[in-house]
C-alpha cells in the first residue's frame, strides 16, 4: 500500500477529521499570541496592533527574538498533529512518516544535502552577478540564530510536511480516488498558505506559483517514494539555508544571517524560472537515484 493511501490504516471519519483540524488551528492561534503578549508586556509604548511590517517588528524586538516567536507555534502544531494522528486517528507513530519498516534517515540526508548544495551554488552565482549584497555576519547573533534554527526549523518544516504531504494529501486521495488530483490540490493549498508572505506582497501574487510548484513536486516525491523522508529533508534544507545564509528586508524570514540582499525585490520572474529549473533537476536526480517508474493514477 502506498503511503498516500494510509488513511485506510487508521480511523478517519468526519468527526475525527474536523476535531483534528480544529485542534491544529486552535493551537496555532493560541501559540501565535505569545508574540503579541511579549510585545504588550515588554514594549507597552509600541503601537503593536498596527505593526504589520516584519521589518519594523524585527527592529523593535530584535530579529532572533521575533524569529523565535514566529517559529515556536509550529512546534506546538507538530506535537498536536502527532497526538491527533496517534490518539484520535489510531495510526502507529512510524506510519505517520513512512511506509517503510523504519524511518530512512539516509533518504532524509540525501535530499537535505542535494537541495542545500543546489541552493548554495545558485546563491553564489547570484552574489557574483549582483553587487548590492553586504556581509552582516555577527558571531554572537549568528550563533543564537544557528541554535534556534537547528531546534525550530526542522520542526516547523516537519509540521508542514505532516499536514500537507501527509494528512491533507492522504485525505484528498481517499476523497477523490486520484493521486494526481490529490497532489495538485494539496500543492495549491500549500501555495495559498504563503499568500500573506511579505515577498508575495512586494513582488506580486504570481510568486505563489513557486510555492505551488514546490508543493506539487514534493507531493509527487512522496507518492513515488511512499514516505515523507525525502520531502522532510528537502523542506528542512530549504528553510535552514534561507534563514542562515541570506536575508532581505522584504523576505518572510528577517534573520541575523551571513549576507544581506539590498537589491530591490523585482518582479520575481527570474527567481521563478531558476527555481523551476532547480526543482526539475532535483526531482530528476532523485527519481534516477531511487529508480522510480510509471506515473500516478
Amino acid at each position: 500500500m502506498n503511503f498516500i493511501d494510509y488513511w485506510n490504516k487508521g480511523k478517519f471519519d468526519a468527526k475525527r477529521v474536523v476535531l483534528t483540524l480544529l485542534l491544529v488551528v486552535f493551537v496555532y492561534l493560541v501559540s501565535s499570541s505569545l508574540l503579541f503578549i511579549d510585545l504588550s508586556l515588554n514594549f507597552p509604548n509600541a503601537d503593536v496592533l498596527n505593526e504589520s511590517s516584519i521589518k519594523e517588528l524585527s527592529l523593535l524586538m530584535g530579529k532572533n527574538r521575533l524569529f523565535l516567536w514566529m517559529m515556536l507555534p509550529f512546534s506546538f502544531v507538530f506535537i498536536t498533529l502527532l497526538v491527533c494522528l496517534t490518539k484520535i486517528h489510531k495510526l502507529p507513530l512510524l506510519k505517520i512518516f513512512t511506509s517503510r519498516d523504519a524511518f530512512d534517515w539516509k533518504r532524509f540526508f540525501v535530499a537535505f544535502s542535494l537541495w542545500s548544495l543546489m541552493v548554495i551554488v545558485v546563491t553564489s552565482f547570484e552574489l557574483m552577478l549582483n553587487d548590492d549584497f553586504e556581509i552582516i555576519f555577527n558571531a554572537q547573533k549568528f550563533l543564537t540564530l544557528f541554535c534556534l534554527s537547528l531546534m525550530l526549523l526542522p520542526i516547523q518544516t516537519s509540521a508542514e510536511e505532516l499536514m500537507f504531504r501527509g494528512y491533507i494529501l492522504q485525505g484528498l486521495k481517499q476523497r477523490t480516488g486520484s493521486a494526481i488530483q490529490s497532489i495538485v490540490i494539496s500543492g495549491l493549498m500549500f501555495g495559498m498558505m504563503h499568500i500573506a508572505n511579505p515577498e508575495i506582497i512586494k513582488m506580486g501574487y504570481h510568486v505563489l506559483l513557486y510555492y505551488v510548484a514546490v508543493g506539487i513536486v514534493l507531493g509527487f516525491i512522496v507518492y513515488f517514494d511512499s514516505g515523507l523522508e525525502l520531502s522532510l529533508g528537502f523542506h528542512a534544507a530549504n528553510n535552514l539555508i534561507t534563514a542562515l545564509l541570506i536575508t532581505a528586508d522584504w523576505q518572510a524570514f528577517q534573520t541575523d544571517a551571513i549576507i544581506k540582499d539590498n537589491n530591490p525585490p523585482g518582479n520575481g520572474y527570474l527567481g521563478i524560472f531558476l527555481a523551476s529549473i532547480m526543482l526539475s533537476l532535483f526531482f530528476l536526480i532523485i527519481r534516477k537515484k531511487y529508480g522510480w517508474k510509471g506515473i500516478p493514477a
